[in-house]
């Protein structure tokens, strides 16, 4: 070989072991052991790729455990524990995920999480779909493509997933047909500084603050008054949906109770339609009602009606709603998609190829329709399930929050399941909504909560303790829980009612005889 071969053979690898250094080398600082968990500042370092310096920040995350450097020009959003958001306008949007495996291996995780691609729901059309092998990780490819839900929208994606000892990290990027070969080559490149790290964990919330929130709503022909001291009940009876027909049943449990729910709820699908009679009849006996808006029509198996509302295909339904609830003058709460974070609805994003920003596009396109109907007296409800199912990261609750702009109240729903069930585990009822008011009012300090839905199930332990429980801390220990609505029905195995027991039953007339929750709260003007 000629000695200037050998040279230019010498310089070449020189440059690629001094290119390495620059993307892997840049400084790191870690956490001790017992501290909480940081995020480092964004750090500008530069980085070399195929002889091109560029100026690219470095992200490094204590929370899930990893480095990686991406583009300048592109923002940064961390969810502690959740996600890393890489995006830019227009443009780009890579989110970054760190799932610990656990029990499930890497392949089951990776190919449960993406079934919306192999079954093609919500439109997907699956492009492209590998296993390989990248920088030594074991990893899996997918690229997939769906219809474009509104001017702007990002719908050509490709994911990777590399999975580094236990733990899957998956990289989803979406982009638009024009700007994809430049996003998927970025995201290549970010992947070349990708490192694992130690993961630390989310940080510890601190303790609930006091609330003192006094809820004062004014309708046309009723005011809603709940004092700062006090929290409203309200409840789910059997009911025929749309026709309703609520009285027929409640009365005379109101009459055994001796006690009046002056807050109720209901449901309503695209094939329901409300009896507007009867939703003047709450009214006009001084209640209030909820209604969980679902995006689904009853029974239909693997329904991905979500990506029709967005298109507009059910606009004249929902505009129907809007109108009827404008008519009543008072307030409307609405729970729109309610338990979106379960594979169970059909609108959670694991029917959308696990992009969330496709329950938040339906959410605003709900809200400004009822908007532009003048129906400004519904008042929006977010309301996750306390336990994501699947508890992927992919699905946590707060990857779907539309906003603090279109939400105007906080919705908590965690059930006592007993022990009817195999996988059912009996949890008191400050098990499960002491972490979860202390975690909701971290996140969403300014929102007035209300528990949309809840029960105690009769098997498994002492079903009237854990109502006496509840009534003695609901007002006190949670005082940002403005009402509380109990699922007064049998679900399955799962004995809800009140009367699933004489205890059960006398348990909660004496607790409704409390004054923080007996009280007149709907008032007409």
């Amino acid at each position: 070989m000629p000695k200037r071969w050998t040279w230019v053979i010498l310089v070449v690898i020189f440059l690629l072991v001094l290119g390495a250094g620059l993307v892997f080398g840049a400084k790191r600082q870690y956490t001790q052991p017992g501290q909480p968990a940081t995020l480092m500042p964004d750090a500008t370092v530069n980085i070399i790729f195929g002889g091109n310096a560029e100026n690219w920040k470095e992200c490094q995350n204590n929370y899930d455990g990893f480095s990686l450097s991406y583009p300048n020009d592109w923002q940064q959003q961390v969810i502690p524990g959740v996600a890393t958001i890489l995006a830019k306008d227009g443009y780009v949007k890579l989110t970054i995920i760190a799932q610990p495996l656990g029990k499930v291996s890497a392949e089951e995780y990776v190919l449960y999480s993406n079934r919306s691609l192999q079954e093609g729901w919500g439109g997907i059309k699956l492009q492209a779909q590998k296993k390989l092998n990248w920088r030594g990780y074991s990893a899996w490819q997918f690229d997939w493509t769906r219809p474009q839900l509104a001017p702007g929208d990002l719908n050509y994606y490709r994911e990777y997933d590399l999975v580094a000892g236990k733990t899957v990290y998956t990289f989803m990027l979406k982009s638009n047909q024009t700007n994809f070969p430049a996003a998927t080559n970025d995201l290549s490149r970010i992947i070349l500084t990708f490192k694992p790290l130690p993961a630390r964990g989310a940080p510890a919330l601190p303790p609930a603050p006091p609330v003192q929130r006094e809820v004062n709503i004014a309708g046309q022909h009723h005011r809603l008054n709940i004092p700062a001291d006090k929290t409203l009940w309200g409840i789910l009876n059997p009911h025929k949906l749309g026709q309703m027909q609520y009285f027929d049943k409640l009365l005379p449990l109101e009459k055994q109770l001796d006690f009046k729910f002056q807050f109720l709820i209901t449901y309503a699908a695209f094939d329901t339609r409300f009896n507007q009679a009867e939703l003047q009849k709450i009214y006009n006996d001084n209640r209030i009602l909820m209604v969980a808006l679902q995006p689904w029509w009853y029974g239909k198996k693997n329904d991905t009606s979500l990506i029709g509302l967005i298109q507009g295909q059910y606009d004249a339904i929902l505009r129907e709603w809007a109108r009827q609830f404008k008519s009543l003058g008072d307030p409307v709460f609405v729970r729109f998609g309610n338990e979106m974070n379960g594979d169970w609805s059909t609108w959670s994003a694991w029917y959308t190829g696990k992009d969330t920003d496709i329950y938040k596009m339906a959410w605003e396109h709900v809200y400004n329709l009822f908007k532009a109907e003048g129906a400004e007296n519904v008042i929006f409800v977010f309301n996750p399930h306390d336990r994501s199912f699947p508890s992927f990261k992919w699905n946590n609750y707060l990857l779907y929050y539309p906003g603090d702009k279109t939400v105007d109240w906080i919705g908590l729903t965690g059930y006592n399941n007993g022990t009817s069930h195999t996988a059912d585990v009996w949890r008191d009822f400050d098990t499960i909504y002491d972490p979860l008011y202390r975690e909701y009012l971290h996140y969403f300090p300014d929102k007035p909560f209300m528990i949309t839905e809840f029960a105690s199930n009769e098997e498994g332990g002492d079903k009237a303790a854990w109502i006496r429980q509840c009534f003695r801390h609901l007002a006190t220990r949670y005082p940002n829980i403005k009402i509380a609505v109990w699922f007064n029905q049998v679900d399955g195995k799962w004995l809800y009612n009140l009367d699933s027991s004489p205890r059960s039953l006398a348990a909660f007339k004496e607790g409704l005889q409390d004054p923080h929750y007996r009280f007149q709260a709907v008032y007409p003007r």
